[in-house]
């Protein structure tokens, strides 16, 4: 019956290694699919996924001779705005921009105008028809519907050149693209998961090696060691290494892959104390062969497949405890594009916003799973026992 599951086996390895192989072309180039910074205020606050940006325009009186915002933008200008609408941000913004584009030319001008707040469009129309405003910024539909009872008055144009499309994933809380974030955030995730699991294959194995070949006073105070961090529940043992370390890359990739050293200790140990038993290492040893060469070209040879399904599970968990730590404040400094660190801000907009937690929790999932996937699967095809005689 194990024989009949090897097909099904092949097939998720294949799904498996196609996921990741794609996970791992993104996360080694994220700026050839990212379409924005991922630290960029790109759009509105918490814009719905595929939601099509509101356009604020400037509206001028037709006398005034200002064409854009950059003309009645100074101290000694009034920009009027409605309480309550996202208007106030995306003048704030315009006029950071401007203020930029001023420096970079080599220019000292600082765009900071007066700004108005006005309950209703109509009372701010009639101040600005008046001469009490130079400038007055609201939403193009709002404007649309009240201009036509001021001739006076004209529209200039937008004051920032928003996405004419709207955002595949949305925009979170502070503007920046979600769909930018997650796809910068897969880097990390490699990073913090293939070097953490490599970190612990290169203590791990070797340490496991010379335990169970060499056995002895060495063997028990190593075995001693290694049950005392295996005795820790992972997570918590992760959060107690990085509150000492500190938040960075670097320390997150220690906290994880002292975790998993054990495993691999474990493992090639109990592989090791099998295999120095067996005839064939018994005649090297016969005929003279070194501890390093029968460790090196007899032992080692026959862990490895071990080694390797070992190594895809903990990369999925290395991930998903990364995540964990960066949820909970421990991983990665607060600006870093990172799926855990997504997933904290999105939790408190889980109804307002749920596209904030659904995609960084789905890529989170998705990788997870097919690195699990690929552990399973080459362990079921690798197994020995499951062969048919």
């Amino acid at each position: 019956m194990a024989r009949k599951w090897y097909g099904g086996d092949w097939w998720f390895v294949l799904i498996s290694a196609c996921l990741l192989a794609f996970v791992v072309v993104v996360g080694v180039a994220p700026q050839w699919f990212a379409p924005y910074d991922p630290r960029a205020e790109v759009g509105p606050s918490l814009l719905a996924p595929g939601e099509k940006p509101v356009a604020f325009v400037l509206v001028v009186s037709e006398g005034a001779g200002a064409e854009g915002l950059e003309d009645v933008a100074t101290r000694d200008h009034s920009i009027g705005y409605l309480v309550g609408t996202p208007a106030s941000q995306a003048l704030r913004e315009a006029l950071a921009d401007l203020t930029s584009e001023a420096r970079a030319a080599g220019s000292q001008a600082r765009y900071q105008p007066r700004r108005v707040r006005y309950e209703t469009i109509e009372e701010a129309l009639a101040a600005l028809e008046a001469g009490e405003l130079h400038g007055f910024v609201a939403s193009s539909d709002l404007v649309d519907a009240a201009i036509t009872d001021f001739p006076s008055l004209s529209v200039t144009g937008s004051i920032k050149d928003e996405a004419t499309k709207g955002f595949v994933f949305g925009t979170n809380q502070i503007g920046q693209d979600v769909l930018s974030r997650i796809i910068w955030g897969t880097r990390i995730a490699l990073i913090v998961g293939l070097s953490s699991a490599i970190a612990a294959l290169v203590l791990g194995v070797p340490l496991g090696l010379i335990s169970g070949f060499v056995g002895g006073p060495l063997d028990r105070v190593l075995t001693l060691l290694m049950d005392s961090l295996y005795s820790f529940p992972g997570l918590i043992l992760a959060i107690a290494i990085a509150a000492v370390l500190g938040a960075g890359i670097g320390n997150v990739i220690v906290a994880i892959a002292v975790l998993y050293i054990p495993t691999y200790f474990r493992i090639v140990r109990g592989q090791t104390l099998s295999v120095k038993e067996e005839l064939y290492v018994e005649g090297a040893r016969s005929l003279g062969a070194s501890p390093a060469t029968i460790l090196w070209r007899y032992i080692f040879p026959n862990v490895i497949p071990s080694v390797v399904i070992i190594f895809s599970v903990n990369v999925a968990d290395a991930i998903l405890t990364e995540a964990g730590l960066s949820f909970l404040g421990f991983g990665l400094p607060p600006d870093t594009p990172d799926w855990g660190i997504d997933l904290a801000r999105g939790q408190d907009y889980v109804r307002r916003a749920p596209w904030l937690i659904a995609a960084p929790g789905a890529m989170v999932s998705l990788v997870t799973l097919s690195f699990s996937m690929l552990g399973e699967s080459l362990s079921e095809i690798l197994n020995p026992r499951l062969a048919e005689l």
